[in-house]
């Protein structure tokens, strides 16, 4: 999933009244996230996992089997929770991205 894709997601399911909605935007991050990374590794990884976040993929780290924290960056956040949910408009065209992406993949293949 990139960045785009699940901030765009979660900002799309904040007016979903959809009893899943937590769900959805828990395996939207997650996806987004890779796996969990335990704190003892996070520590020594801490600045390509920042840098990662400031690009838009944030990051989960495991706190000793007591819950997960996950790094992202302020931008994000705030796209996510204040900013409202996507157009249609919005959608389309990232869906048109993602078939002209297709398409030149598969010209270059040839």
């Amino acid at each position: 999933m990139t960045e785009v894709d699940w901030k765009m997601l979660v900002r799309g399911l904040k007016s979903k009244l959809d009893p899943e909605r937590k769900a959805f935007v828990e395996r939207a991050v997650r996806e987004a996230s890779g796996d969990e990374v335990p704190i003892r590794i996070a520590r020594k990884r801490l600045l390509s996992m920042t840098v990662d976040a400031l690009q838009g993929r944030p990051r989960l780290v495991a706190v000793h089997g007591d819950g997960v924290v996950v790094i992202i960056a302020m931008e994000d956040l705030l796209e996510v929770v204040a900013e409202p949910g996507p157009t249609l408009g919005e959608v389309l065209d990232m869906g048109r991205g993602d078939q002209s992406k297709r398409r030149r993949m598969s010209e270059d293949q040839e």
